[in-house]
């Protein structure tokens, strides 16, 4: 994209006068952010600092770690609460679990800041380090011992919401080789950190998976948890790195709202839940998902029924050789302490080869260490035979255009329609879909990546549509993107290495905005959707270009302009309250004379000199 020389000379000049000095120094030397998500005023993060990716949580005013409450463990939280909620293993977990993840992630947090041992305390009450403090635990480890064993195996660990800040490098450098980040729980509680979990632990090179965390009530069934897991990031794709979705079923958390351990259904009701649950994950992903439990909820809950020994079983036992339950003669995984590695959380170990690991990802019809192969194996488990299916009119013709089955694989099923708008859609083994439909043609989503995900997440045609491109690479640092259509509304999805896959909704004032300052060369890549519910009717997007960070805001008064989020004066109309202060960008950046200036819609103007590096404001 070529701009206008005026518009380019502008942009440059803007740019060239934002000193150094107007930006945030902990964002220019201490470390580079990888990833950053935003939730109201609280900002997750994947950050690279002194050769290590840790993940961290931060009050986006104060720049402060947001630590747990470990008072709140064992209370279920309302929708869209950071913190709280079940965990992998909440009926085993020990008195001061959740206290030792709080001490955890402080120290974490201390360490990312650049706290030595000597200031870590600062704050604290004498004697008492900072994570001391806040996890109110004494310095003693009963548990110790207990950590500091481990059975035979590949280790991995399991994390969730209780862990804000966490070093995946440290984790890694222990031995740890997968993770399972939580998910979801039952039908509306997720895990708001679950994006920046997945993607530190991607980062360092770990395999690593969702896990939901089951409530199965007779108004919640398999099936619409299964769809929430998924719709939240539990999906499983053949990319070699992903583990396949884990469902959670163990005692009851929260017996004054669900009434027994087993939620006061019958074994056989039981049943019937997990298998709906698993109908659906396969029906959408391809392949079943693993199942965590242990052995006297599954003896008592479901009669110890031998229906499910395909699935990957993930036993949970603290102390002693776990008792393998209906069906399966050992384990796959082995959840053993919830205070291993030097962190004092979840360890696990997987019993298999490291050949073995690598196929449980990759294969979907990976046999289980201690169960019968799923079906559909008898053809090689790395190939999927046509079985006779057909491709054939205008997903054909874009099948074979595009590379046929060295690209896609070989078709997984025949053309099936009904879907929205009369389109039609057809697998290929490869983890490709073609989408046909008469406005837009047919074009793939590839499933392995991370833009055919957020298409999951968005409910496939449903939310943006049919693909009117295939995925395109190569865009300036190493990101992608794939364009969609439903009606006359445009998605563009682009990914990139620091801010994941997000929507830009090109047909929107905010998506126009975008376009006409340079696409991702200008504003960089969106990482965060547009997000509406701002006063007076407005809406804003956050972009990303290297360490500057742009906040396209629109309403209907003032059009879309953008604020620079980290310049002086993006930082002094921040702090006088964004649009509820100075009102919305009703100009972008401009130089006048030796100033940079930004107008606002209730009538104030910005003022940054190039001189004297003084911010000020008029009206």
């Amino acid at each position: 994209m070529t701009l206008p020389a005026a518009i380019t000379a502008a942009v440059l000049a803007i740019t060239t006068l934002t000193p150094v000095a107007a930006l945030d120094e902990a964002t220019t030397t201490r470390s580079t952010t990888l990833s950053e998500e935003r939730q109201g005023n609280l900002v997750s993060k994947v950050v690279e600092s002194g050769g290590e990716i840790v993940s961290t949580l931060v009050d986006g005013t104060t720049g402060e770690a947001v630590l747990p409450d470990p008072a709140r463990a064992g209370t279920q939280p309302a929708a869209g609460d950071p913190h709280g909620g079940a965990v992998m293993g909440q009926w085993a977990k020990s008195d001061n679990h959740f206290e030792q993840l709080a001490a955890s992630s402080a120290r974490t947090a201390d360490e990312l800041s650049g706290n030595t041992d000597d200031d870590a305390g600062a704050g604290a009450p004498d004697g008492d380090t900072a994570e001391e403090a806040v996890a109110g635990v004494a310095s003693a480890d009963p548990l110790g011992a207990a950590a500091s064993w481990a059975p035979s195996g590949i280790k991995g660990t399991d994390v969730s919401n209780w862990q804000p800040s966490l070093n995946w490098t440290s984790l890694w450098n222990q031995g740890s080789r997968f993770a399972y980040v939580k998910t979801s729980e039952g039908d509306s509680i997720r895990n708001n950190l679950f994006a920046q979990q997945y993607a530190g632990a991607g980062a360092v090179g770990m395999y690593r998976g969702g896990y939901h965390f089951a409530i199965p009530t007779r108004d919640s069934s398999g099936t619409k948890q299964a769809d929430y897991f998924l719709n939240n990031g539990g999906g499983w794709s053949a990319d070699g790195r992903t583990l396949p979705g884990l469902l959670d079923v163990e005692n009851n958390p929260y017996p004054s709202l669900y009434g027994n351990q087993c939620y006061n259904f019958s074994q056989s009701e039981m049943v019937s839940w997990i298998r709906d649950f698993s109908n659906r994950y396969k029906s959408r992903t391809g392949r079943l998902p693993a199942i965590y439990t242990n052995y006297y909820w599954w003896r008592d809950c479901t009669g110890n029924s031998t229906a499910f020994n395909d699935h990957p079983l993930h036993i949970a036992s603290y102390g002693a050789a776990p008792l393998n339950p209906g069906g399966w003669s050992t384990y796959d995984f082995w959840q053993y302490t919830d205070a291993g590695f030097t962190e004092k959380i979840d360890a696990n170990v997987y019993r298999g080869s490291a050949a073995q690991l690598q196929d449980l990802v990759r294969n979907r019809y990976y046999k289980p260490l201690g169960g019968k192969a799923p079906a559909g194996t008898t053809t090689p488990p790395t190939q999927v035979a046509p079985a006779g299916y057909v491709v054939k009119g205008g997903i054909g013709n874009q099948y074979r255009a595009l590379g046929g089955s060295s690209v896609f694989g070989t078709p997984t099923m025949n053309e099936r329609g009904g879907l929205v708008n009369g389109g039609v859609y057809q697998r290929f083994s490869k983890n490709y879909t073609f989408y046909w439909s008469s406005p837009t043609g047919a074009w793939p989503v590839n499933f392995n990546g991370a833009i055919g995900r957020k298409f999951t997440a968005n409910r496939y045609e449903n939310g943006f549509g049919y693909p009117t491109t295939r995925e395109i690479t190569g865009l300036t640092g190493g990101g992608a993107y794939q364009v969609f259509r439903s009606g006359s509304a445009v998605t563009k999805v682009l990914w990139s290495p620091a801010t994941g896959a997000q929507p830009v909704r090109e047909t929107s004032g905010i998506g126009g905005a975008w376009k006409r300052g340079g696409y991702e060369h200008g504003y960089g890549y969106p990482s965060t959707p547009e997000v509406g519910g701002l006063v007076n009717g407005g809406a804003y997007q956050l972009f990303r270009n290297g360490n500057d960070v742009h906040k396209i805001l629109w309403s209907p008064g003032t059009g879309a302009h953008a604020v620079k989020e980290n310049s002086a004066i993006g930082r002094e109309w921040k702090a006088a309250g964004s649009e509820r202060g100075y009102g919305y960008p009703t100009t972008g950046e401009y130089r006048y004379g030796t100033e940079v200036r930004q107008k606002f819609s209730k009538n104030f103007t910005v003022h940054y000199s190039t001189t004297t590096k003084r911010t000020w404001v008029t009206r």
